[in-house]
C-alpha cells in the first residue's frame, strides 16, 4: 500500500486544484490504468490477485482523503505552530 500511497499522494499534490472532483478523477484513472496493466500480466494474474491490488489502492485513497476531510488539504502541508 505504501507504493500506492506515495504515488497517489504525489499525483494529487501536483494537481492545479486539489478539489474532491479532481482527486476522484486521479484515483479513477489510476485504478483503471492499474487494472488494465494487471489484466495484461504474463503469466496472467487471477481475479483475486487483481482484487487484492485494487483493495490496497483503495486503502491508500482512504488515507489520503482522510487528510483532506474537513480541512481541504493534507495534514503534512498544514502550517506547524511556531514554538
Amino acid at each position: 500500500m505504501n507504493a500506492f500511497l506515495s504515488l497517489l499522494r504525489s499525483m494529487v499534490e501536483n494537481l492545479p486544484e486539489q478539489t474532491p472532483s479532481a482527486r476522484a478523477t486521479v484515483y479513477s484513472r489510476a485504478r483503471d490504468r492499474m487494472v488494465r496493466h494487471l489484466e495484461k500480466a504474463d503469466p496472467p494474474l487471477s481475479g483475486e490477485q487483481i482484487e487484492k491490488q485494487v483493495v490496497k489502492m483503495r486503502d491508500a485513497i482512504v488515507l489520503i482523503e482522510q487528510d483532506y476531510a474537513g480541512n481541504g488539504y493534507p495534514a503534512e502541508s498544514r502550517k506547524k505552530p511556531i514554538p
